[in-house]
């Protein structure tokens, strides 16, 4: 974390030597990877995302009752630690739609704060790469999004509802800056 810190080296290089470790000694990682003071920790939940930009999370290996655990110890900073870290949902298939993990749920239920729980979930459902449209993509997202049962967890249903109003707002704004671009690129070619 401190070569990280430094930029001596960066994380999305060393996601297998992590994977390793995390396998071998998942407790002990994740205890190095979230030491210190707030910013500190972030900084390691940084080091997570920042592998998942490149479509690898080392925190895959961790069994999700090992991850539990693990936030159980201090259940207040690590439940939304693992959050902002862990993959939240994939896609079986190419040709599928997204799916929830069974951790994402089960971080949301078990948390002793489910409203910052659920804020690093839906920080998740925005794409930091993509191809074609973004607002195609930020669509898929919403009906995840939708797909999400929360049931009838406490102080959720605000939060749910400002996620799911930003993602229809972003989805308006993006179809309207797409159209835009087409019109813009077609008018060059008059």
């Amino acid at each position: 974390m401190a070569a990280i810190d430094r930029y001596d080296i960066h994380a999305h290089n060393h996601g297998d030597l992590l994977a390793s470790l995390l396998r071998v000694h998942p407790s002990v990682v994740l205890d190095e990877m979230f030491s210190g003071d707030e910013k500190a920790q972030r900084k390691g939940a940084q080091a997570f995302q920042d592998l998942l930009r490149f479509q690898t999370c080392p925190l895959d290996v961790v069994s999700d009752e090992t991850l539990l655990e693990w936030c159980d110890r201090d259940p207040t900073v690590r439940y939304t630690l693992i959050a902002a870290s862990a993959t939240l949902f994939t896609r079986p298939a190419n040709d599928q739609q997204h799916e929830w993990t069974p951790l994402a749920l089960q971080l949301v239920a078990r948390a002793p704060e489910p409203r910052a729980v659920f804020t690093e979930i839906a920080r998740q459902l925005h794409p930091s790469s993509w191809s074609g449209s973004l607002a195609t993509k930020l669509e898929f997202r919403l009906k995840l999004l939708e797909q999400l049962a929360l049931g009838d967890t406490p102080g959720i249903t605000n939060a749910f509802n400002e996620a799911k109003s930003f993602l229809q707002k972003r989805i308006v704004a993006e179809r309207k800056r797409e159209a835009d671009d087409y019109r813009s690129r077609g008018r060059r070619f008059e």
